[in-house]
């Protein structure tokens, strides 16, 4: 776990790079903090993560 006690903050995190990206972080350990152009995206996202 490489990002092991890191946080990243992520813009456009409900869908294609930013969630592939906030995908890949949190499999690395980190805490993420996704941004999102409304909630509904955002709970989906964070749903499927």
């Amino acid at each position: 776990m490489r990002l092991k006690d890191k946080v990243a903050i992520i813009t456009g995190g409900s869908r294609g790079i930013g969630f592939a990206t906030a995908d890949k972080f949190l499999k690395e350990g980190a805490s993420v903090v996704l941004a999102a152009s409304s909630q509904e995206s955002a709970d989906v996202a964070v749903d499927k993560l």
